[in-house]
């Protein structure tokens, strides 16, 4: 699921490394583990204390909703998963990002280089899908 300022609810969004953009807050749910990732943006405006100002009720919005919505997937969960909130650069985005398909390297120029910093050995879904057409035809 994706929260950001443009929308109240979250929205769903591909398991895709293009999801993971600067501006936006991720949940993910792989039953084991329950993470919230945080972009870069989304992150430093945490840490600078926005949320805490008066006038940015919205923000401190933004950043409560995928922490309810996280405890309300672990109150029903049995056995209880692991939770944790990460953003970029952080020892555990290496959780979510082993989750995520890995975007083709033509688009690496649109994402502001996201694709570019992240290597993985599986091909992505888009290039998958592309093979598996051209064998059935």
């Amino acid at each position: 699921m994706q929260y950001n300022m443009e929308t109240e609810q979250a929205i769903p969004v591909v398991l895709d490394i293009t999801s993971m953009k600067d501006d936006v807050i991720l949940l993910l749910d792989t039953f084991f583990y329950v993470c919230i990732w945080k972009g870069k943006t989304i992150h430093s405006w945490e840490k600078a204390g926005y949320h805490k100002n008066e006038g940015y009720e919205n923000f401190a919005g933004l950043l409560e909703a995928p922490q309810e919505d996280a405890k309300y997937i672990l109150s029903e969960r049995f056995p209880y998963s692991r939770f944790y909130v990460t953003h970029p650069d952080d020892t555990n985005e290496r959780k979510i990002k082993v989750k995520v398909n890995p975007a083709p390297t033509s688009s690496a120029t649109n994402l502001n280089n996201v694709e570019e910093l992240y290597g993985s050995e599986d091909v992505s879904l888009t290039l998958f899908m592309q093979h598996l057409v051209r064998m059935a035809v």
